[in-house]
C-alpha cells in the first residue's frame, strides 16, 4: 500500500512551485503505440558521493502555545469532487489533474467542477503500484504512469500522442532539460528518459529501492527517497542525482526506522519519518535541521508555501489538523483544525489557495494565515512515541 500512496504524494509535491501544463477534455485515440516492457539495467555511478548521517533532534519546549485555527475561518471553497491516485496542479491555470483508476480528469479549481476526462489505455484497479503524474509546464503534456506504460496525453488536442514501454511509479518532469525521470518499483535506480523518442538517457543507481522521485524545476536537481531494506522496519534514504550528468551527487539517511517523504521546494529537500522532520540543502545534502516535529510521521503529503516560508503537512496518525511548520527552523508554528482529516494537496502561488482533499470525500481551499502560535501539540499526539509502521 506504500507504493500507491506515494505517487500520490510526490505528483503533488512537485508543483507546489511551478506553473505546469493545461490538459483539456477530449477523446482517447492513438497516433502511436508500443506494447512491450522491459527492464531497465542501473549504470554504476562513478563520481564521488557524499554521504551525510543524520543523529541528533532538536526537540521544541513549547508545547501548547495557543489554540487551532477553525478552518471556517479561512476556508474559501467546498468541493465535492472524485478521488484519486495522484493529483497535479496548473498553477497558471487553476486547474487539478487527477489520475484514476482508468481516466485523468482535469478540474477547474475557482469553480470546483470537473471540465474533462480522458480515458487511459491501462486500468489501475489492484496493485496502485503505478500511478504517478508529471507534466510538461513548456508543451502542456501531460505524463501518467498507468500498467506497464507511460501514456503521453496532449494537452492542447485532447489525444493520446504515445505509450511509451516503461513500467514506472512516481514521475517527475525536468523542465532545464525537457527529460521524464520515474522509478520503476523493486529497482535501487532513477531512469532517466527522452519523452520524444521513448529512449533510455540515464539510469542511475541509488543503492537503495525509491519511493519518491521529484525535480527541482530550477537546477535539474533530481531527488528521491525510499527504502535500503524491507520489513518492518525501513532503513531510510534519500538521495540527489545530477540531472544534467545523471550522476549520483550526495546520499542522506535520515536515521529513521520508518518510510520517508519529500519536497524540493526553494531548493530544500524535507523529509519526514517517525517521530522527525528534517530539512536538507537539496544542492549539497548537508542538514538544514532535524527537529522532533510533535507529532508521529511519517508525514503522508508535505505542501510548501514559500511566501509565507511554512512546510504543511498532516500528522501520519490522522488527526484532524493541518501542521505548519516554520521552513527555517522545522519549529510548529501553526496548526489548523478540520471536521475531518485533511490532506494537503497543492498550493497555487499565484492567489495563495492552499487545497486539501479530506476523509470526509471533500476538497476544500483556503488561505493561510501569517500569524503563529496557535500551537497544541497534546491535540495531535506530542507526547507520544511513534511505533513501527
Amino acid at each position: 500500500m506504500r507504493n500507491a500512496v506515494v505517487g500520490v504524494i510526490l505528483a503533488v509535491l512537485i508543483v507546489a512551485g511551478l506553473g505546469v501544463a493545461y490538459l483539456a477534455s477530449g477523446s482517447s485515440s492513438h497516433t502511436e503505440t508500443t506494447t512491450s516492457t522491459s527492464k531497465l539495467t542501473s549504470q554504476q555511478n562513478t563520481t564521488s558521493v557524499t554521504t551525510y548521517s543524520m543523529t541528533s533532534i532538536t526537540t521544541f519546549s513549547s508545547i501548547s502555545t495557543g489554540q487551532p485555527i477553525p478552518v471556517a475561518t479561512v476556508e474559501t471553497g467546498n468541493f465535492s469532487l472524485p478521488g484519486g491516485l495522484a493529483y497535479v496542479l496548473d498553477s497558471s491555470t487553476d486547474r487539478m489533474f487527477i489520475l484514476g483508476t482508468s481516466s485523468l480528469a482535469v478540474v477547474d479549481m475557482s469553480s470546483g467542477s470537473v471540465i474533462a476526462n480522458v480515458t487511459l489505455p491501462a486500468n489501475n484497479a489492484g496493485g496502485l503500484i503505478n500511478a504517478g503524474l508529471a507534466l510538461d509546464p513548456g508543451t502542456g503534456t501531460v505524463y501518467a504512469a498507468v500498467q506497464e506504460v507511460v501514456v503521453e496525453v496532449n494537452g492542447s488536442t485532447d489525444t493520446i500522442v504515445r505509450e511509451l514501454p516503461l513500467s514506472f511509479g512516481t514521475l517527475a518532469f525536468a523542465s532545464t532539460t525537457h527529460m521524464l525521470w520515474g522509478t520503476q518499483p523493486g529497482d535501487s535506480a532513477l531512469v532517466e528518459v527522452d519523452p520524444r523518442t521513448g529512449s533510455v538517457v540515464a539510469n542511475v543507481s541509488i543503492g537503495f529501492s525509491p519511493y519518491d522521485i521529484a525535480v527541482d524545476p530550477s537546477t535539474g536537481l533530481v531527488y528521491s527517497d525510499g527504502c535500503n531494506q524491507e520489513g518492518l522496519v525501513c532503513d531510510s534514504w534519500a538521495s540527489i542525482v545530477n540531472g544534467t550528468s545523471g550522476t549520483l551527487v550526495a546520499k542522506v539517511e535520515p536515521g529513521s526506522g520508518d518510510y520517508p517523504t519529500l519536497d524540493p521546494a526553494t531548493h530544500v529537500l524535507y523529509v519526514s519519518g517517525g517521530q522527525q522532520l528534517a530539512a536538507i540543502n537539496g544542492t549539497t545534502g548537508t542538514v538544514i535541521f532535524n527537529v522532533n516535529p510533535q507529532t508521529c510521521g511519517p508525514f503522508v503529503n508535505i505542501v510548501v508555501d514559500p511566501s509565507l516560508n511554512l512546510v504543511l503537512t498532516t500528522p501520519a496518525t490522522y488527526y484532524n489538523y493541518l501542521l505548519a511548520y516554520d521552513g527555517t527552523t522545522g519549529k510548529l508554528v501553526d496548526m489548523y483544525s478540520f471536521s475531518s482529516t485533511p490532506v494537503p494537496v497543492a498550493l497555487n502561488p499565484n492567489n495563495g489557495e492552499l487545497y486539501l482533499w479530506t476523509t470526509a470525500g471533500r476538497f476544500l481551499s483556503i488561505h493561510l494565515l501569517s500569524t503563529t502560535g496557535n500551537v497544541n501539540s497534546t491535540l495531535i499526539g506530542g507526547a507520544e512515541a511513534c511505533g513501527v509502521p
